[in-house]
């Protein structure tokens, strides 16, 4: 099919076809799904931004001409999101996104990415990172790594905080440095070239796969300098987690995922089938709460296959065969390790709004109110929860919840919640505030979160983080190799400060620092699946996980940390271009 065939027939979703005569429905009429979400995140734009410079939402209702001006500011707001809708639109058009061709042989003439697009890909990302994992050598492990991996050397009892089997693989990076030099240093970086190298493997399979189908050369060019450019990537290299290795995995699922559903080739041969239910296991292995992610979508992908006995049979066995082996393997440890459930990670939010209530509001709290407040929180005094709170992050709070799987957390908790739906009565408007300023960095555009208390804001880690082992070693009896503590080379103190500079000058410049955002993807994300749900695009359906993982980030303990959706950010490229490829075969018959 031609360019100018591609125009005809699949161009503009907004225009009708009435005998030979085509009208086009005025733009509001056309695009309604994108006006309601941009009245609705529009309002919340507004409100985050309110919190954020002043944490209040009260001082709109003050006087009439507050009032006046937030309407204003809703409208502009709205005008805005509504722009950049339709500024996606025009972007990821098939006829902008597609080449033509569906496939490139590897004898066929063309450029080195058309021909091989795996091993450029490779080699320019290798080429991008590996600066960012020389020069932050053993690497930027958060504390949650360095937890995992004190764990599994033994220094204090393993649990399911963070999930096992990663703590297994860390374990295993861990003490094969420890075997060869007796330091953390060496395992630390095997698990930092592990995370990278499935990474720069998944994103180059994706780009890869873009290829054949049939996605311009430009739309390729710009994914990998995307990747490659974009000093979040490299960042990420270097900052040891396991959201990063989890992303390489999810960018896998998504490929094999839209595979699946296009129904243009056969789906799988043997080994592809086995690869597919590897992948889910490792997808439940490797994050808690996966299977609130998982479920849904697999039954959603479920009903969208092609019609077929055979090809919806095979996919009902590998997947439940997966998420089986996968609760397995989590139960069992669980059980091994007499892990107990951390409550407060599931009640962040409502701990969160209790805490703004005692801030705002504590000398209404009732005796009753003081007296259960004080239980919930380990407290001697309740107003001390109002002193804990920090608006963007619920770890201060949350971390003083010690009822975990005990005898009394039944009764504990219900007590709790006869107190919070009263205080919810007496004061709505405060428990709004206390959700929106939890939650409100994965859905708008406000400015980057300056204060990084409890780890919430935008930016990796830039140097090992040593509090997890000191504190440890210090609460030890046991004896310990000199220099066990992990710590970056002195000589290249200098270039680390370049390399963080440059990450930083990207966060802080008003264009570039959306690449930054987590609500920038979040609008890029609904912006698709909008564009292309409405024609009834089956791979649309693809989006359900990305919005399910930005849903879970919500629920998180903490405000806009952008590595808990990195994974919604990598697969956006091969998402629209999936899309697209389908609309253009929708357009060929």
């Amino acid at each position: 099919m031609t360019e100018t065939q591609r125009n005809q027939t699949g161009s503009d979703n907004s225009m009708e076809q009435t005998g030979t005569i085509r009208r086009r429905k005025p733009i509001f009429q056309s695009r309604i799904g994108e006006l309601i979400a941009s009245v609705i995140l529009g309002f919340l734009e507004i409100l985050a931004l309110s919190l954020y410079y002043r944490d209040s939402l009260g001082f709109w209702t003050d006087r009439f001409v507050n009032v006046l001006l937030f309407l204003g500011l809703w409208i502009v707001a709205c005008a805005v999101i509504f722009l950049f809708f339709l500024l996606i639109g025009l972007l990821i058009r098939p006829e902008r996104i597609l080449t033509g061709e569906k496939e490139f042989e590897p004898d066929r003439k063309g450029s080195l990415i058309d021909r091989r697009p795996f091993l450029v890909s490779v080699i320019v990302l290798v080429i991008f990172y590996l600066p960012w994992i020389i020069i932050f050598y053993p690497g930027s492990a958060i504390y949650d790594m360095m937890f995992q991996t004190i764990q599994a050397d033994g220094l204090i009892a393993i649990n399911a905080h963070h999930p096992i089997f990663v703590t297994y693989i860390i374990g295993l990076c861990s003490k094969l440095g420890l075997l060869l030099t007796g330091k953390l240093n060496l395992g630390i970086f095997f698990y930092i070239l592990l995370q990278t190298a499935v990474c720069i493997l998944s994103f180059s399979y994706m780009i890869s796969y873009m290829t054949k189908l049939g996605a311009a050369k430009g739309f390729r060019i710009a994914t990998l300098v995307f990747f490659a450019v974009v000093p979040l990537w490299g960042g990420a290299m270097q900052c040891g987690t396991k959201d990063t290795l989890f992303t390489g995995l999810f960018v896998l699922f998504i490929v094999q995922s839209i595979k699946l559903l296009s129904g243009k080739e056969p789906f799988f041969w043997k080994g592809q089938w086995i690869g597919y239910g590897v992948l889910l296991l490792l997808l439940c292995l490797y994050r808690n709460g996966i299977f609130v992610i998982l479920v849904p979508t697999l039954i959603v992908f479920f009903f969208a296959l092609e019609k077929g006995k055979k090809l919806k049979g095979k996919f009902v066995l590998f997947c439940i065969v997966a998420l089986a082996l996968g609760a397995v393997f989590n139960t069992v440890t669980k059980n091994v390790y007499h892990t107990k459930t951390e409550t407060g990670e599931i009640l962040s939010l409502p701990f969160q709004q209790t805490a703004r209530y005692v801030r705002n509001h504590g000398e209404e709290l009732t005796k009753e109110e003081k007296e259960i407040v004080e239980t919930t929180f380990g407290l001697e005094d309740a107003k001390e929860l109002g002193t804990l709170y920090y608006p963007m992050s619920s770890d201060p709070v949350k971390a003083r919840y010690h009822w975990w799987a005990s005898d009394r957390e039944k009764d504990v908790l219900k007590g709790y919640f006869r107190s919070w739906g009263q205080m919810l009565k007496k004061h709505p408007g405060t428990f709004l505030e206390a959700a929106l300023s939890q939650t409100y960095g994965y859905y708008t555009v406000t400015p980057v979160i300056k204060n990084q208390k409890g780890g919430a804001g935008t930016t990796v880690q830039f140097f090992p983080d040593t509090l997890a082992v000191s504190n440890a070693i210090a609460s030890s009896e046991d004896s310990f190799p000199e220099g066990f503590v992990p710590e970056s080379p002195a000589s290249l103190e200098g270039a680390r400060e370049l390399l963080s500079g440059w990450y930083f000058l990207w966060l802080k410049l008003p264009v570039t620092g959306l690449f930054f955002k987590c609500g920038f993807y979040f609008l890029i994300l609904l912006a698709v699946t909008l564009y292309y749900g409405k024609r009834k695009n089956k791979i649309a359906l693809i989006s359900i996980p990305a919005f399910l993982l930005i849903l879970m980030a919500i629920a998180s303990p903490v405000n806009e940390h952008i590595r808990y959706i990195l994974p919604v950010c990598a697969a956006l490229p091969v998402l629209i271009a999936g899309c697209a490829s389908k609309e253009g075969t929708a357009n060929d018959r």
